[in-house]
């Protein structure tokens, strides 16, 4: 046995020589930790305490010295130990020490294997415990591939085996897989239901270790789905948990968090407090945490980057971080090639800057990640652009589209909106008008498509957490009742005034509670009322469902702000929602006036219909009166805004009459839609008509003539129509 424990107690040595650089640069106290711990194993006189010695070590390694290398083959030491020993449990130990201390995406492979060899070994009933670790291990391992489908089925067993145990811990933590296995399948509220029920369990158990661990988890999904402000919210909350007075306080984990909440903001709107970054890098150097570093110093280069500092830029890498550009051309030659290629560029050295793009490029096509790549591509025709050197920035832009485009993750519309506006740009300048024209009609697809989806998610998320917030008030009212009738058991004929006085305090309770529910209905039916028509939402809440119907004769408004992309390209974005939410809610307040119904808004576009879910005979002329209030509306704005010396939108509209099917999209989204070739042809309308005017079809026309003055414009193209009989609305009714 001596043999054996001098033959590994030497590989351990090799293997801390080999570190030897890293450990030089090293904290000191750092230093004195592992030459302690060394000192610890050598003086270890069982299997077990060399085991969890070595867990130890190999931590610190990956987590310090960022040397995975060395965290493998130290744990690779502790494995062989317990295979020695014999022990079933300390073997199932340290293949679990040797899971949770490598970099599992690494050592894939390897870490697998062991997962499964330990969990052949937990055979026993008093082996649930560490069979949970294993299995939770397992998950994280999958997850570190992006094997999501095989995640989501061993979560479940995670989750089987931790209610099994009745440990409230095992349960929150396996919530927190399930969440992640859900994210990677895109399935993001089920992902956000799952993590808010771990939050309450957390809560009710007043665990703050894994309430700060939903907090995190919670602000990456609100993050994913473009909800920032709450993101940030849950960063912040998580940043108070760790500040909780009479806890340590763990200034590494502070920094990791800030470190996230940075990046949070970074895609929110690219503000970055530039000091409060350089603080965690100096923190990262100062500590010797090399992972700390490379992440913040990834996050900030991208934001001056993006931001186009590029000045900033190079005073961090030339002068106040010269060693990690150093680093960088060592260890990531890859984005140090993108580094000079941006300062060659800065410069003005069109050829230098050439040739460290293409040592680039070399490097970042051995990336597997499609949009890392797109996002590369994009930086290399825009220098190409800059160098009116329109070819090759055309190649390198269609490169960009067309990586981004094969990526199957939900956000790459950005990414692919990035592209192709330069395309269609580019394609125009060289006489290219059939792919400028494709690439135009693309890039207007994907501006609505990503605001649609945006206002969606945020839709279902706010839905989502009333109902979260409704399960946990009837949650408290069955934990109170359950305690008011036990203090009343507890009772006895003495006591009989203090019961007395229990219930009328739980009948004042219920009384307050049932104020409390009855409002928050009412709030449920409004929120249903803003959703959907008042007619349909009371079908929906009789039967639990709404039919979709068929109308013969109705009539399609859309409406759509001329010059939208470059007017708003002169606003600030708290200018431009400022400006097209007060236009929209006069638009709102006219439609509601004639008793219009509206469908949605779609970017710029407004859409309405008169005649659902209510039949009546005088859809036509109230849209048409409709429109032409909205028509002086917006000369009035034109006006007024003018003289002040503001930016002002000029209008189009058209109309249709005929038949539509309306009805209720999704099952648990609910979105009241209307389909037909009559929506088609009212959308031509518009887009076939003029600024300040209210263009109708012949089918309309026929509707208003006794009503309205309207001028023949006659038989006009319409795409995908052919020709139509239109009619310009006059502003005066008959």
């Amino acid at each position: 046995m001596n043999n054996f424990i001098e033959k590994w107690r030497h590989r351990f040595l090799m293997c801390l020589l080999s570190c030897a650089p890293m450990l030089l640069l090293a904290k000191q106290d750092a230093f004195v930790q592992i030459k302690n711990l060394w000192s610890e194993f050598y003086r270890a006189n069982t299997d077990s305490a060399r085991v969890r010695v070595l867990s130890e070590l190999s931590t610190i390694s990956s987590n310090l010295l960022n040397n995975d290398k060395l965290a493998d083959s130290i744990s690779e030491i502790g494995v062989r130990i317990a295979i020695h020993s014999n022990q079933s449990y300390l073997q199932v130990l340290a293949l679990n020490n040797y899971i949770e201390s490598v970099e599992q995406n690494v050592y894939y492979e390897k870490a697998i294997n062991y997962a499964k060899k330990a969990l052949l070994l937990c055979n026993k009933p008093e082996m649930q415990v560490l069979e949970w670790r294993t299995i939770h291990n397992m998950v994280s391992i999958y997850l570190s591939r992006m094997y999501y489908d095989i995640a989501s089925v061993q979560s479940s067993k995670e989750m089987d085996l931790a209610r099994k145990l009745n440990r409230h811990d095992y349960i929150i933590e396996s919530y927190i897989d399930i969440a992640r296995s859900l994210q990677g399948q895109l399935k993001m509220i089920d992902a956000l239901n799952v993590l808010l029920s771990a939050q309450l369990l957390s809560e009710e158990y007043n665990n703050p270790r894994l309430l700060e661990k939903c907090y995190s988890e919670l602000a990456q999904v609100y993050s994913l789905i473009r909800i920032f402000d709450k993101a940030i919210e849950y960063k912040q909350k998580q940043q108070v948990l760790l500040l909780m007075k009479g806890h340590f306080v763990d200034s590494t984990k502070l920094m990791w968090t800030q470190n996230q909440k940075h990046t949070i903001i970074s895609r929110y709107n690219n503000c970055l407090d530039e000091n409060n970054v350089e603080q965690v890098i100096d923190y990262s150097i100062r500590t010797n945490n090399v992972r700390l570093k490379n992440f913040e110093f990834a996050l900030y280069r991208k934001h001056l980057i993006e931001s186009e500092k590029m000045s900033q830029l190079y005073r961090v890498y030339n002068i106040k971080y010269p060693n990690e550009l150093k680093n960088l051309s060592i260890h990531d030659t890859g984005t140090y090639y993108r580094l000079k290629a941006f300062f060659m560029d800065w410069e003005h050295r069109y050829d230098s800057a050439c040739y460290y793009f293409s040592k680039a490029e070399e490097i970042v096509n051995r990336d597997p990640n499609l949009i890392f790549r797109s996002n590369f591509y994009n930086r290399f025709g825009q220098f190409f652009e800059r160098n009116n050197k329109r070819v090759q920035a055309i190649e390198k832009f269609t490169k960009a589209y067309q990586l981004a485009e094969a990526d199957p993750w939900f956000g790459k519309m950005e990414f692919m909106l990035t592209a192709s506006y330069p395309l269609s740009k580019l394609y125009g300048l060289v006489g290219d008008y059939l792919h400028a024209y494709y690439f135009a009609e693309k890039n207007s697809w994907l501006s609505k498509n990503i605001s649609v989806i945006s206002n969606k998610e945020k839709a279902n998320i706010m839905w989502l957490e009333y109902q979260a917030k409704l399960d946990n008030e009837k949650r408290d009212n069955q934990l109170r009742q359950q305690r008011n009738q036990r203090n009343m058991m507890a009772g006895g004929i003495l006591l009989l005034f203090i019961i007395t006085l229990l219930v009328f305090r739980n009948y004042q309770n219920q009384k307050r509670l049932n104020k409390l529910l009855d409002a928050a209905k009412k709030q449920s039916e409004d929120l249903l009322l803003n959703i959907l028509p008042h007619e349909t939402a009371e079908e929906l809440k009789l039967n639990g469902k709404a039919e979709a119907k068929k109308f013969e004769e109705v009539t399609v408004m859309f409406t759509d702000f001329k010059d939208f992309t470059q007017v708003s390209e002169k606003l600030s974005a708290e200018e431009l929602v400022e400006m097209i939410h007060s236009y929209y809610s006069e638009f709102d307040k006219i439609i509601e006036k004639h008793g219009i119904e509206k469908i949605k808004i779609i970017g710029d576009s407004y859409m309405c219909v008169g005649g659902l879910p209510v039949v009546n005979k005088t859809h036509a002329i109230d849209v048409v009166s409709a429109a032409t209030e909205l028509q002086e509306l917006i000369g009035k704005e034109k006006s007024r805004r003018s003289a002040l010396g503001q930016t002002f939108f000029e209008l189009r509209i058209g109309i249709h009459t005929g038949p539509v099917i309306a009805g209720i999209v999704g099952i648990n989204k609910f979105a009241y839609d209307i389909w037909g070739d009559t929506v088609n042809t009212a959308s031509r309308m518009e887009d076939s008509g003029e600024i300040n005017k209210v263009n109708i079809s012949g089918s309309t026309y026929e509707r208003v003539k006794d009503k309205f003055s309207c001028t023949h414009r006659g038989k006009i193209s319409a795409k995908h129509k052919g020709e139509i009989d239109m009619y310009f609305v006059d502003s005066s009714r008959k």
